[in-house]
């Protein structure tokens, strides 16, 4: 078996080794496997066994487990496989998983902030349990069941221990929801690798010539991002795909199922033989990516270091604020900008960075050097039509001092900014109040600030960024055979779109 599966590749590997192994772009590769079934016994020893080909190579994967499949094996006495897989990285991947409601059934009528705390009340336990059965005081990424996805997770992952050594939260999956570019990002807090296209691979385990085909893709996807400079490929797995001939959860969950716990049936198992060919086509895989120059497998909980938030690291100068004060000023729609340092600044962090500004320019009596930029989220909430077309200074800066005021205790981006009894569009308020930064910052910044005696506010103003947000459609959620048929959630994308403030490509360390 070895033999075989092993022979059509020598033409590709000696391919590859024939590169010069130069100093060139690094594609990383970040292999995940989602560890959920825990109705098979026999899921145990494969997701073992994928551990082991791993660390015999000396890669390290990331396992994203269930709540309870992490609790079966504490149960079963797995302390083999706990080991096996505590040498990887160990993510999270809900408690469980396809039991209804699912998180996108449990979150579809929900708001922002009671969403966060129902997704926080069902997922903290298993959260808890997966860190405490396997060890590690944090998990080092989240991912959702199938297609069961909402916003409210990324905000939600702090507080139930889903966090980098860095402090940074990682979402790590994939599904159509939102995405950028094929490419990871930030969103909600969180920095994703999701949606991410033609970077997103899996050779078949199966199937025959799966192998080849696998690698000639891998192969594409590596030369492309070798010629854009780098970038990451994202490959996932379940364990029980080794062993099983069908899904777990399709087995007793499919279409709304809810059948009793005593009533769980375990799916039907693959003959040895095929598992062992699996685990052979598998191995061959890793050894053609490890064979080409300038791939480097990392994981969850190495991701933040590669890809950087420079502006929440470093900060804005004046010029950087001058420069994203004036392209908002012009007019348009609130977007992702690029500053002259190449830093990407997000809608909700332009929203930081100018108010910011001001209400040190206020409180100070002159323009500051360099200003933080917070990470904010999205609005809670549509925004209002904005009621009022200019402002007298003093309102206005009252206006801007509750603002900030209420972004800072809340972390997130107003979803309507008070004069007196009118309301303000967030969007519009941002465009207005850049506008008087950059009035501050040309009359020059030596002197003393000299404020409007009005401003005006402009009204109407889009937030592009919720373009990259898919619509809400019978294949977005329902698409997933564990939900219902027709399952749609307006509201998940109602939410979705709000902390699109919060998108941005996610920038790779020079």
């Amino acid at each position: 078996m070895k033999w075989r599966v092993a022979v059509p590749l020598l033409g590709l590997l000696l391919a590859a080794s024939s590169f010069v192994r130069a100093a060139e772009p690094e594609v990383s590769v970040i292999l995940w496997f989602d560890t959920e079934d825990y109705l098979l016994p026999a899921s145990d020893d494969a997701a073992k066994r994928v551990a082991e080909i791993l660390t015999g190579r000396g890669i390290r994967g990331t396992f994203k487990v269930v709540g309870e499949k992490a609790r079966v094996l504490e149960q079963r006495s797995r302390a083999d496989v706990i080991a096996a897989l505590r040498k990887h990285d160990i993510g999270y991947h809900s408690n469980l998983h396809s039991v209804h409601p699912t998180p996108a059934e449990y979150l579809s009528e929900c708001g922002w902030l009671d969403g966060i705390a129902e997704f926080v009340r069902r997922e903290r336990a298993g959260a808890g349990d997966v860190r405490r059965i396997f060890g590690v005081p944090g998990l080092s990424c989240y991912g959702q069941p199938g297609s069961s996805w909402a916003p409210q997770a990324h905000a939600a992952l702090l507080q139930i221990g889903v966090v980098t050594p860095g402090g940074i939260s990682v979402y790590l999956d994939e599904g159509s929801q939102v995405g950028l570019d094929e490419k990871p990002f930030w969103y909600g807090g969180a920095l994703n690798v999701f949606n991410m296209g033609r970077n997103q691979l899996r050779m078949d385990l199966h199937e025959t010539g799966g192998l080849e085909k696998g690698c000639a893709e891998f192969k594409a996807a590596y030369d492309r991002l070798r010629g854009e400079g780098g970038g990451l490929v994202s490959i996932y797995y379940h364990p029980a795909e080794w062993v099983h001939q069908e899904f777990w959860d399709a087995v007793n969950f499919r279409r709304g199922a809810n059948p009793p716990r005593e009533e769980w049936k375990r799916p039907p198992q693959r003959p040895p033989a095929e598992t062992e060919a699996a685990y052979e086509r598998f191995g061959a895989y890793l050894d053609f990516q490890r064979s080409l120059p300038g791939v480097r497998h990392v994981t969850a909980s190495e991701l933040p270091a590669i890809y950087r938030n420079r502006i929440r690291e470093e900060g804005a100068d004046l010029a950087t604020v001058n420069e994203i004060a004036e392209r908002l000023a012009r007019g348009g729609a609130v977007d992702i900008l690029r500053d002259r340092r190449g830093r990407f600044v997000s809608p909700a962090e332009q929203f930081a960075l100018i108010t910011s500004f001001l209400e040190r320019s206020i409180g100070n009596g002159r323009l500051p050097a360099l200003v933080e930029v917070s990470g904010l989220r999205g609005p809670s909430e549509r925004p209002p039509v904005t009621e009022v077309a200019e402002l007298p200074w003093r309102a206005f800066r009252d206006a801007l001092l509750d603002a900030v005021d209420e972004a800072h205790v809340r972390a997130q981006v107003p979803a309507r900014v008070f004069a007196g009894a009118k309301k303000i569009a967030p969007a519009d308020f941002l465009r207005a109040a850049a506008a008087v930064a950059f009035a501050l910052i040309e009359a020059g910044p030596g002197a003393p600030p000299r404020f409007p005696a009005a401003v005006a506010i402009p009204s109407g103003t889009a937030v592009a960024t919720e373009r990259f947000v898919a619509e809400d459609s019978p294949d977005l959620f329902g698409g997933w055979i564990i939900h219902p048929e027709g399952f749609r959630a307006p509201r998940i994308v109602e939410m979705a779109k709000l902390q699109a403030w919060t998108l941005k490509p996610a920038e790779r360390a020079p």
